[in-house]
């Protein structure tokens, strides 16, 4: 029986990986046939369509590829690349759900299964100059894999389904401001994309990449509306109060930038107790009793502000040089606020109750 499940696990993790591969493979093929190598070697398309998948799995790469063979990284990658493999594996986990109807177990075993399988490639595709970090793939790839798995619809999870629910809401309110600031740097979009140059197959890759890193720039967005800031490499600061900016990688998303400072925006950060306070609310409604509304609070807050630190996280790191490190939010930051406003919406919401109840009794 345990052999039958390995069996189908590998198989189906065999086949959420095809399933986003083949793809990664033919745009990396035909970008290499329309471009032309200097080597004329096949094994470079392969390899590329390997860190393409890797690349949407935010697994992070070493790089030196300059021509001063300066070392350095590529951690920042698009959040929006996760729905293909997230997608893939949702297609292919059913048949595993079959042999082993323990849930848990073929989670389980299917995510260790694809570990196993995304590790693999990451060790045959290092080349000399870029070379995925092999040990971190499992870091990446299991909770990625576990999770895409999960049913989120159980009754249980209705108070973390609505706190993401805010989270995406708020989340959309930042794209939509970042593309009125898009449209309103216009010029500066132009001649970003005018540097770049690609031609017509590398401009419509390029523009795809641009799309895919929009989660990433409305989730840093986000935070520099609310007062928190971001950086664009070493020695920079993006906030309400501080901008400081060496300059522009000729990235067309980067026209959305702030030109100056903002000291309004340090009166948003209420905002984030705002967050947490509707974010609480489900709970706060529906459990009347003390030790209840305390349970539910504190673990929706704790799991709420682990996905927002770790979104921080994967949402930012460094871009190709030392000196594009850090590009985004630096998550302890990120972090830290939001303990701040859920702890406040904490006491308003479960404790200042329950004391002015107490005081209440007693009288």
């Amino acid at each position: 029986m345990l052999g039958r499940i390995l069996a189908v696990s590998l198989q189906q993790a065999a086949r959420s990986v095809a399933l986003t591969l083949f793809p990664a493979s033919f745009i990396a093929l035909f970008a290499w046939a329309t471009a032309g190598s200097q080597t004329g070697n096949t094994t470079d398309p392969i390899r590329a369509s390997i860190w393409i998948w890797l690349g949407a799995h935010l697994i992070p790469f070493h790089l030196n590829i300059s021509s001063q063979h300066l070392a350095g990284g590529l951690s920042t990658l698009p959040l929006g690349a996760l729905i293909f493999p997230i997608w893939a594996i949702r297609k292919s986990f059913p048949k595993v759900k079959e042999v082993l109807p323990k849930v848990e177990g073929a989670r389980f075993f299917f995510a260790l299964s694809y570990s196993i399988i995304a590790t693999s490639l990451a060790l045959l595709s290092s080349s000399s100059g870029i070379k995925p970090l092999w040990y971190l793939v499992p870091l990446f790839t299991f909770p990625i894999s576990y999770l895409a798995t999960y049913d989120f619809k159980a009754a249980e999870n209705r108070y973390m389904r609505f706190s993401l629910h805010a989270l995406l809401f708020a989340w959309g309110i930042a794209g939509i401001i970042l593309a009125i600031s898009l449209i309103a740097h216009w010029s500066v979009l132009r001649d970003l994309g005018t540097v770049i140059s690609p031609g017509i197959v590398g401009g419509v890759l390029f523009v795809a990449i641009q799309i895919l890193y929009i989660p990433n720039a409305a989730f840093i967005a986000l935070f520099y509306l609310t007062g928190v800031g971001f950086s664009l490499g070493a020695g920079t600061a993006l906030g309400s109060t501080q901008f400081t900016v060496h300059g522009i990688p000729a990235i067309p998303l980067l026209a959305s930038l702030p030109t100056g400072r903002h000291p309004l925006l340090t009166q948003s950060t209420l905002l984030l107790i705002l967050f947490a306070i509707i974010a609480l609310a489900p709970v706060w409604r529906e459990n009347v009793r003390f030790k209840s509304r305390q349970f539910f609070a504190i673990r929706t807050s704790l799991l709420t502000l682990a996905i927002i630190s770790l979104i921080a996280y994967l949402s930012s790191g460094e871009l190709l040089t030392s000196e594009m490190n850090l590009v985004g939010l630096r998550w302890w930051k990120v972090s830290g606020y939001m303990s701040i406003g859920f702890t406040l919406a904490l006491v308003v919401m479960v404790y200042i109750p329950a004391l002015f109840q107490r005081i209440r009794n007693h009288e």
